[in-house]
């Protein structure tokens, strides 16, 4: 199954779980599902993600007739949403709930509809990004603290950036390259058997012809997982070698499974579905932890907020998160840790201090 199976799939089960007469076993049906592909909750999680923006479409115009509040749209952007629809310790994408977000937004005229949700998905999401023209005929693309930003190459390819991402691009007629300068970002490649794309991060190197993968900046080492297709690792001047098969001394990965590439080599590892689908989960918008430490789970919400988590007590390292989170919505996860884990939140200047709750 591809991407485009995976599409189409998703919206046939947002459609069948959206029906009065849904039963137990289509809900059991769907979750088998889920779990066949990685694919498949990230492309439902897509769609679901369209249904809840529509919902903010209907209280930005409650009818067809009345004219858009452009001061909304200006500052929906540095607003906090509220924690109910953005982060809980439970998935926001239940089949009620978009069954809610259905019945707002039918009152919508078609054509509205459309238009008013691909800007509004723009507007909330994208973050601020910048593409910039160098001497070269390059592009450079940025987004800050927080943001997102998908773009559609000349030849097709798109490229999603994440938080504090910077990548430069260049499309030449022999070879496509873009230089990840800091962050992450996905790359989904337009086939072109003549013209290699190679994504470099500092001294490695990845080169794809078709397929899906991600790559993230780290301190002293580069992550490579790959959701479609196969790629090859290794070092820039390798990899820009006019050749058909790459030796077996150069790595490649396949679908499912990730690469840390640091000074001293290439380590592999195959990944179970449900982690890749995790792993990937900043492409919707979202962090989705299934038993992580608190300390990593921290460490994730920081890379999308100045306003920064501190475990003060070290106690509280071990305790184990899960759920599905908005990652700027730091207030809705803290509410959690709040009630669910009995901590206690303190602020010194940007930053959220965390420790156990006493009680008398």
């Amino acid at each position: 199954m591809n991407s485009n199976d995976a599409e189409i799939a998703a919206g046939e089960w947002l459609a069948r779980l959206d029906r009065d007469d849904a039963t137990a076993a289509d809900a059991a049906a769907f979750e088998q599902w889920k779990a066949e592909d990685p694919r498949h909750p990230a492309a439902y999680a897509r769609l679901a993600a369209t249904w809840q923006a529509l919902d903010r479409i209907r209280a930005i115009r409650p009818n067809s007739d009345e004219p858009i509040d452009n001061d909304y749209l200006n500052g929906v952007s540095q607003r906090s949403p509220s924690g109910s629809e953005l982060g809980s310790s439970s998935s926001p994408l239940a089949p009620e709930s978009l069954h809610r977000l259905r019945r707002q937004a039918s009152a919508l005229r078609p054509w509205f509809l459309f238009s008013a949700a691909a800007s509004l998905l723009v507007g909330i999401v994208a973050g601020l990004w910048f593409a910039l023209t160098s001497g070269d005929g390059s592009h450079t693309f940025r987004t800050g603290i927080g943001g997102f930003q998908r773009i559609v190459l000349s030849d097709q390819s798109a490229i999603e950036l994440n938080t504090d991402t910077e990548v430069r691009v260049a499309l030449m007629p022999q070879v496509r390259k873009v230089e990840l300068l800091r962050g992450e970002a996905s790359f989904e490649v337009a086939h072109d058997a003549s013209r290699p794309f190679i994504v470099f991060a500092g001294d490695t190197a990845v080169r794809a012809v078709g397929t899906k993968f991600n790559v993230r900046r780290l301190e002293n080492s580069v992550e490579v997982t790959v959701d479609e297709g196969k790629v090859a690792i290794g070092t820039p001047s390798l990899l820009e070698m006019k050749v058909d098969a790459f030796p077996p001394s150069i790595p490649q990965l396949s679908a499912g499974q990730t690469a840390t590439a640091s000074g001293s080599g290439v380590s592999l590892t195959t990944l179970p579905k449900d982690s890749v689908a995790r792993k990937l989960a900043w492409q919707n918008q979202m962090l989705v932890f299934d038993g992580d430490l608190l300390t990593e789970v921290v460490a994730q919400f920081n890379r999308y907020n100045e306003r920064q988590l501190v475990i003060a007590d070290p106690k509280l390292a071990a305790l184990q998160i899960g759920g599905y989170f908005r990652p700027t919505n730091i207030d809705a996860f803290i509410g959690v840790l709040q009630s669910n884990f009995g901590v206690r939140v303190s602020t010194d200047g940007n930053r959220l201090m965390l420790a156990t709750a006493t009680t008398n």
